[in-house]
């Protein structure tokens, strides 16, 4: 769909909310087609979900984890909003392709960071400490009947794996280095796939925690867009908000998180294993972007020592 599509669809989605006159300002989004809503003094996020990762089952069971966090903890989070049928999801039919499902969620105002370099390490104790409220919440949570997300297995990470191994192929890039890449990687999502899951460390995660998601709130600090929130480690949810920061950001994330609860069990020792399953799930997902190719080609220097050293610590 072109602007003009998704600007047709948000409007006629507000008609579903008795929105359709507010003011509609277009946002980033990597997966969804996202909009800005002001309605008098009320302001809320339109989510166009445009990508085909997303199915009515799966977003309102991505909402139903969010409803439940915000009745079991004391969380500042986006809250969905019921249409005029009462219900989260609202289908609108798009110009000779299936409807476009779409979702209003409320406003949270703060500011998300310009950089990871700009938070200060008492902001990332706070982030810190905000996913382990997180993980503390998914131990006991039971999701309802119907309720269906990805799973971030073996599968999913063997998939990325040959969609950038295939991509970095048809560049000019060492052909031996790119094959020792994928056999390192082969070996990690093979020891991987063995790991025990148990309560206390395999449960739905936000599966998107970084900067970009960060809300600065005042005093406080918020997370947002659970859009890829999904059946995970815990371990592989630490790793995914670790890759972006520098050593003493990362302790300070992690000194934050432990004063909520303890680092997952086997945290040192496993450490290196999801920071590498982390890296290859953003570079795969990355490379299918062709404006991203660049980018993931001068990152594979660091990639390749990276899953080498990873093996070096499982031998």
């Amino acid at each position: 769909m072109n602007d003009k599509t998704f600007l047709r669809v948000a409007i006629e989605a507000l008609r579903n909310y008795g929105l359709e006159s507010a003011q509609l300002t277009r946002l980033g989004g990597a997966s969804n087609t996202n909009f800005k809503v002001d309605a008098g003094d009320k302001s809320y996020v339109l989510r166009l979900h445009t990508s085909a990762n997303h199915d009515r089952v799966g977003i309102s069971s991505e909402l139903a984890w969010l409803s439940n966090l915000q009745s079991d903890t004391t969380l500042v989070l986006p809250k969905a909003i019921v249409n005029f049928d009462g219900e989260l999801v609202t289908g609108v039919p798009a110009d000779r392709e299936s409807e476009t499902l779409c979702t209003l969620l409320s406003w949270i105002e703060g500011k998300i960071p310009p950089t990871v370099d700009a938070l200060t390490d008492e902001q990332l104790a706070k982030v810190g400490s905000l996913m382990a409220q997180l993980h503390i919440h998914s131990r006991q949570f039971e999701p309802p009947k119907d309720f269906k997300r990805q799973i971030f297995d073996q599968a999913h990470f063997s998939e990325r794996l040959e969609v950038l191994h295939a991509a970095l192929s048809n560049t000019e890039l060492d052909k031996t280095e790119l094959n020792c890449l994928k056999l390192d990687a082969n070996y990690i999502i093979t020891h991987f796939a063995q790991l025990e899951r148990r309560q206390d460390s395999f449960g739905i995660i936000h599966a998107d925690f970084h900067s970009g998601n960060y809300l600065l709130c005042n005093k406080k600090v918020c997370i947002i867009d659970f859009d890829r929130c999904g059946f995970g480690f815990y371990l592989y949810d630490l790793a995914l908000a670790l890759m972006e920061l520098g050593e003493q950001q990362r302790k300070a994330f992690l000194q934050g998180y432990e004063t909520v609860t303890p680092l997952p069990t086997d945290y040192t020792k496993l450490k290196q294993v999801f920071l590498c399953l982390a890296y290859l799930d953003n570079l795969g997902f990355l490379v299918t972007n062709p404006e991203e190719l660049s980018f993931v080609v001068g990152e594979l220097p660091f990639a390749i020592e990276a899953f080498r050293n990873a093996v070096e610590t499982l031998l």
